[in-house]
């Protein structure tokens, strides 16, 4: 179930209540566990993900924070420990939340996929009954509407490890959710219910504009282009807003066939024509065309095929159809030199087709192309047929080879424009549709690059099919986990009717519901058939194996839930996770940083910095970090000479003695702490570990001689990563212990990057790259490392951003441009 957020007024956010008809009694260990994610494209995340009311009015809340981008765990008034949340699984990944009640210990603990994060004591015994909130909530003083944009699904409610109740939040419609084991009835107000849009595809947009139009998507921005004779038109699937733009010289011919790209290395939208051999680039600034087309002929390739590819920096156009001829000619048009060719390739040649699906795996190096109308001989008129191959080209080796063969339908059908390959996995997905009439519908598919097997997804969409006059074609927003469906039909007015739909992704099978499309025509039924008995049988022995799913998996659980059992519930078990260190508590209360700006929070988490006076705050600063660095301290002559270098040593103690207890009143309302003299020096004393001081803290990571894994790297990018150590504070006597802590911070990160897989751990290294880059903003391995871990996540545009930026600062610098090109540090090409 989606929850409405602050995106919506008050009345209109999303609350779920549990317990509306009675509480839910804590046994002994009570376990409530739920799959959470959160929504992308929102400015606002601050709020409770779920709360627990006990009857002496003790609350139990999981709260996001949005500025630490942490899960808070709070019990009562006390805060007991959160999870920081990667901002790259924040959006789109299930994270599986697990909050058990230990009656006999009075303890609550808090577990994030699997892990121990916190656990703390609470007003609660076997017995007590709660109510039980997700979102917005109206419980008398704890009400609550602030409340994070996200996902909720799976609740389940164990005790000793039997399920007792089972909410999978899977309705369709309707203010209920019914829970499977224990038959209650939960209350939704305001509910978003996720598996309609999973398996429906709904219109976005639907608009007329001038000539034979066509599009192109941007995955990075998740935008997709309208490209028409005198307008551009941007849909941004973020916020499903529509804009257009005029362009200030008009295109007197956009010929039918004309096609368009979106390159994200260069951020550059091109619309080609291959009749003419011609590719116009877009000004965004002005905008306008940079090559105008001269002809208004009928194309000779109409559905061509096209990919890009960073590999040679090249646009690549396939097949097609005109004049009674299918072609298999690939050609080829080359940025950097601006010429068009007809590239020769060896292996096994494609027959002539058009109406074919073309997609690229994740390195952008092989192209796969798939079914097809055409004929061997390429003549329309001896013997034109369907084919159902998949084949692929190896742009570095010019070759074709078959991969595999689907088996012949009952019912023919050709593809639309792309198949979707999805990263990390071997699956592809494709829009299919009949030929053999205009009234016709899209149907998605599934199928796999390693066998020629597929399934019908979602429902389907009416599609005007014309050869000449239609277009369809399939887009992926990876961030807001939907495919794209857009069709496009050019009247005999010259006017191009565009419709957009959108579906949830992953999308659901298809069920018999698919058997009727929209036109009242059917023809998936063939297909559906034996799909539906392999399913049934599939569910049989299932059902047979096990009645009902695990109620915790350690690992993020799959998109889909399970499918749950009608049957009453057995006992299963529910595995203890192996413990795992406590992290810190909440950081803003009593806490003191100096990596970054220099910051203090006193007890009840108030930022007491501005109190500091520059005279104090460097008082401050000489004591603890003297006092840290090697325990020793420092002496009262070298403080004095420091901060009253022209005074006598007699009105310079005099000063220190006002001064420290100045300090001292503000040292009070962070944590307990005393000022020794010891071997004749001044000595600042933490007690009790009641003050977190991160310089303290990088100073036991680094003195440990523990091995420097990836636990260590990462517990050393939690202190380093909030910036360079004391960045706006400049004091001479500061100066070597800055660069000391530079230097290590930098070398054993670049050490321990050296010898990490880029290719496992590109995400961390992009974050470990930036770390370096707060203590030397000029570091060329950074650069390196950085750049080639953004390729290898395919933000191409954004590494070269950052090669861009980081050109720029050199020669500002220094005087003289960098001498190392965007392609030598990378391997990548322009």
């Amino acid at each position: 179930m989606q929850f409405r957020s602050h995106e919506v007024v008050q009345e209109k956010r999303t609350s779920l209540h549990l317990t509306p008809t009675a509480p839910i009694c804590l046994q002994h260990n009570t376990e409530i566990s739920f799959d959470l994610t959160f929504l992308p494209y929102h400015e606002t995340y601050f709020g409770y993900i779920m709360r627990l009311i006990t009857p002496t009015n003790q609350s139990i809340d999981l709260v996001y924070n949005q500025r630490l981008a942490r899960l808070n765990f709070v019990i009562g008034e006390n805060y007991i420990g959160g999870y920081d949340i990667d901002s790259a699984k924040l959006f789109g990944n299930w994270s599986q939340v697990r909050i058990r009640f230990d009656t006999e210990r009075q303890e609550a603990s808090f577990y994030m996929n699997g892990r121990l994060i916190s656990k703390g004591k609470g007003n609660f015994s076997a017995g007590t009954c709660c109510n039980i909130y997700f979102g917005a909530n109206s419980f008398e003083g704890f009400q609550m509407l602030d409340i994070p944009p996200m996902n909720i699904r799976d609740i389940r409610i164990s005790e000793n490890g039997q399920l007792t109740h089972y909410f999978p939040l899977s309705e369709e419609k309707g203010n209920e959710a019914h829970d499977e084991i224990g038959k209650r009835v939960a209350r939704v107000g305001n509910p978003v219910w996720i598996s309609p849009k999973h398996r429906k595809w709904e219109k976005a947009v639907d608009f007329d504009t001038k000539g034979a139009a066509s599009i192109a998507f941007d995955g990075k921005r998740e935008v997709l282009y309208v490209v028409s004779v005198d307008s551009i038109y941007e849909l941004s699937f973020s916020n499903m807003q529509l804009k257009g733009e005029r362009f200030t010289r008009s295109r007197h011919l956009l010929p039918p066939g004309n096609q368009s790209v979106f390159d994200p290395v260069n951020n550059r939208l091109y619309n080609f024509y291959a009749d003419e051999k011609k590719v116009s680039t877009l000004d965004p600034a002005k905008p306008e065309w940079d090559v105008n087309f001269t002809t208004d002929s009928l194309t000779v390739f109409w559905q061509v095929n096209k990919f890009l590819s960073p590999t040679d920096s090249s646009l690549y156009v396939l097949g097609g159809y005109g004049q009674l001829q299918y072609k298999n000619l690939l050609q080829r048009y080359h940025f950097p030199s601006k010429t068009w060719e007809v590239v020769p390739y060896g292996g096994e040649r494609p027959m002539p087709r058009y109406l074919t699906a073309l997609g690229m795996n994740a390195a952008k190096d092989t192209a796969y192309i798939i079914g097809g109308y055409g004929s061997k001989s390429g003549d329309q008129g001896i013997n034109p047929q369907y084919c159902y191959d998949l084949m692929a080209y190896s742009i570095r080796d010019r070759t074709f080879h078959p991969v595999f063969e689907f088996k012949k339908p009952e019912r023919q059908f050709c593809f639309a424009n792309s198949m979707i390959t999805i990263p990390g996995t071997n699956d592809f997905y494709a829009l299919i549709y009949p030929t053999d009439k205009f009234n016709t519908t899209l149907q998605l598919i599934k199928g796999s690059l390693n066998s020629p097997e597929y399934q019908l997804m979602g429902d389907s969409i009416p599609y005007s099919f014309y050869d000449i006059a239609s277009f369809a074609d399939l887009y992926y927003c990876p961030v807001s986990k939907k495919l794209v469906a857009v069709t496009l039909y050019n009247s005999k007015g010259n006017v191009t009717n565009v419709k957009v739909h959108t579906i949830f992704f992953p999308p659901n099978q298809a069920g018999l519901w698919a058997a009727v499309p929209a036109t009242g025509r059917t023809y998936w039924w063939y297909l559906l058939l034996p799909l539906a008995a392999a399913g049934l049988i599939f569910l049989y022995y299932r059902s047979r194996k096990s009645a009902f799913p695990k109620a915790a998996e350690s690992a993020v659980p799959a998109m889909v839930p399970p499918p749950v059992s009608s049957s009453a519930a057995p006992v299963v078990p529910v595995p203890e996770p192996p413990a795992a260190p406590l992290p810190e508590e909440n950081p803003e209360i009593a806490a003191i940083f100096l990596f970054g700006s220099f910051e203090v929070f006193d007890a009840n988490g108030q930022d007491i910095t501005q109190h500091f006076t520059p005279l104090l705050k460097e008082l401050f600063l000489l004591l603890l970090i003297y006092s840290l660095k090697d325990g020793k301290g420092i002496s009262p002559e070298k403080l004095y000479s420091t901060l009253w270098p022209d005074k006598l040593q007699k009105d310079a103690k005099n000063n220190y003695s006002v001064n420290i207890l100045k300090l001292k009143n503000l040292l009070e309302k962070v944590g307990d702490y005393q000022v020794v003299k010891e071997a004749g020096k001044w000595r600042l004393e933490i007690l009790n570990n009641s003050i977190r001081v991160d310089y303290q803290q990088y100073i036991q990571l680094v003195g440990a001689k523990a091995p420097v894994n990836r636990d260590w790297i990462l517990e050393l990018l939690r202190i380093a990563g909030r910036g360079a150590f004391l960045k706006t504070s400049q004091y001479e006597w500061l100066d070597h212990i800055k660069a000391d802590v530079s230097n290590q911070v930098t070398d054993v990160i670049l050490s321990f990057i050296n010898h990490a897989d880029m290719s496992a751990d590109a995400e961390l290294i992009v974050r470990l790259s930036n770390c370096i880059f707060f203590f030397d903003t000029l570091n060329e391995e950074a650069l390196v490392h950085k750049s080639k871990a953004l390729i290898l996540l395919g933000r191409h545009g954004t590494a070269k951003d950052v090669y861009q930026r980081f050109a720029k600062e050199y020669k500002e610098s220094y005087g003289q441009d960098f001498e190392r090109s965007f392609q030598e540090i990378t391997g990548h090409p322009h």
